[in-house]
């Protein structure tokens, strides 16, 4: 697979309603944009379905590394993907650090979902959040 591939399929509007609504005392419901604002650069945001602010965005830039990986370049710390069984396989690498506080990240990117499991800072979650592309 291509980084245009990678583009094609991280843009868009995601959100983990399902996984939300089935175990509401364990995950919240999350919107989740990707908005395109150049060529492989993400204007990416987070919120939660009660507030109308982003919690966390920011510009992110997508890359081909080492000719047979991709690296999301994000100001906090840069995630590194490969393809694997029909999706894209994420993790941040060490040293991350975010207000202090050390963290690390795992993502898996379908065509139609976006996983994400964030440890250290943010409230830890047992596994993935599972997100589904709306748009």
């Amino acid at each position: 697979m291509n980084v245009d591939t990678f583009c094609e399929w991280f843009e868009g509007s995601f959100d983990n309603w399902k996984q939300a609504s089935s175990n509401p005392s364990c995950w919240a419901h999350i919107f989740l944009v990707h908005k395109r604002i150049g060529e492989r650069t993400f204007l990416t945001s987070s919120r939660y379905n009660f507030c109308f602010d982003p919690y966390r965005q920011q510009e992110v830039t997508v890359e081909l590394f080492n000719n047979n990986q991709i690296i999301v370049k994000n100001p906090i710390c840069d995630m590194f993907f490969d393809y694997s069984d029909g999706h894209f396989i994420g993790q941040s690498r060490g040293g991350c650090v975010y207000k202090d506080q050390p963290f690390s990240s795992d993502a898996k990117l379908f065509k139609n979902e976006y996983h994400t499991w964030d440890r250290g800072y943010w409230q830890s979650s047992n596994s993935f959040f599972i997100f589904e592309k709306r748009l």
